[in-house]
């Protein structure tokens, strides 16, 4: 039967890391307009109404029969959505003001390619109206404004996983959760990380870390000890706890990836309490990192 794996040392007094001003590193994105303008053609085409067109335009989408010597280009009831790139950009804008039902050679890459056009769809696109948008049902936008703000949380999404900045807040955030929380540290744990400080002390000239300050790196392994046993209470207040089950199951998947090693070698190198700090750090740290997206995506989401 799984049994629960609790650290010994305690978490007395949490600092609720949503009370940590990231202000200061919410700089540096610009809305890409073009894009948005896209993204909410995108949205509206998905709603729009279909009809049939006698001649192609950018976003049709259209079914044809190519004849080429070239194999991609020998297809019968080729179903095409013009402009996007998923069968031939080369194809696709030579498609645009084709009219339906006549024959026409082109050269795509090099090579003739003879087409016929059998249909055109259409998409009508609804006018972006805060009555249109809420009958889109899309959850939480119910206003054009709204609308916007989705689309453009999409860029932000995307800058979030490039710049450096929302990586340096959430590295502010776990230094000041750590500082000012209060943790009963349990004297084997601590040994524990201390050991490892002082042996990743020993290992900095190897390790062209020279410039690297002894007490500082000791001071971080105490962090990520206090941040495990923050963690560990986040995780317990959400009803949540690791087991000797998740870490039998971590044990199979490092012996799945490492079969030069034996069982024992695994547990040896990676013991409960091992995994026990690395997984409660882990929560801790999916908890700051979903409070620092979201403070980043309110705040560029209405520059």
């Amino acid at each position: 039967m799984a049994e629960p794996i609790q650290l010994k040392s305690k978490a007395l007094e949490i600092y609720d890391h949503h009370k940590v001003d990231i202000s200061r590193f919410i700089t540096g994105f610009t809305v890409d307009e073009a894009q948005l303008q896209k993204d909410l053609d995108r949205v509206l085409r998905r709603y729009g109404r279909k009809e049939a067109a006698r001649r192609v335009s950018e976003g049709d989408t259209v079914v044809l029969t190519c004849r080429s010597q070239a194999p991609k280009y020998q297809k019968e009831n080729l179903t095409v959505p013009v402009g996007k790139g998923l069968f031939s950009r080369a194809l696709e804008a030579q498609l645009i003001g084709l009219e339906a039902d006549t024959e026409y050679t082109l050269s795509v890459e090099g090579q003739p390619v003879t087409l016929r056009v059998s249909r055109i769809t259409h998409t009508v696109l609804p006018e972006l109206t805060d009555e249109n948008v809420a009958a889109f049902g899309m959850e939480g936008v119910t206003t054009v404004a709204e609308l916007r703000r989705w689309c453009i949380g999409r860029q932000v999404e995307g800058f979030l996983l490039e710049d450096e900045n929302p990586d340096e807040a959430a590295a502010y955030v776990w230094q000041e959760v750590a500082r000012r929380s209060r943790i009963q540290r349990d004297p084997e744990e601590l040994a524990l990380v201390s050991a490892r400080a002082d042996a990743k002390v020993k290992a900095l000239p190897d390790m062209g870390e020279e410039g690297m300050d002894p007490e500082q790196l000791r001071q971080i392994f105490l962090y990520e000890l206090d941040l495990a046993a923050v963690g560990a209470a986040l995780m317990e207040q959400d009803g949540k706890c690791l087991t000797t089950e998740d870490y039998e199951g971590y044990i199979a998947r490092l012996a799945e990836a490492c079969p030069e090693q034996t069982e024992a070698q695994l547990r040896q190198t990676h013991s409960q309490i091992d995994f026990a700090m690395e997984e409660y750090a882990d929560y801790l740290a999916h908890c700051i990192d979903s409070y620092v997206a979201a403070c980043f995506q309110d705040v560029l989401a209405r520059e």
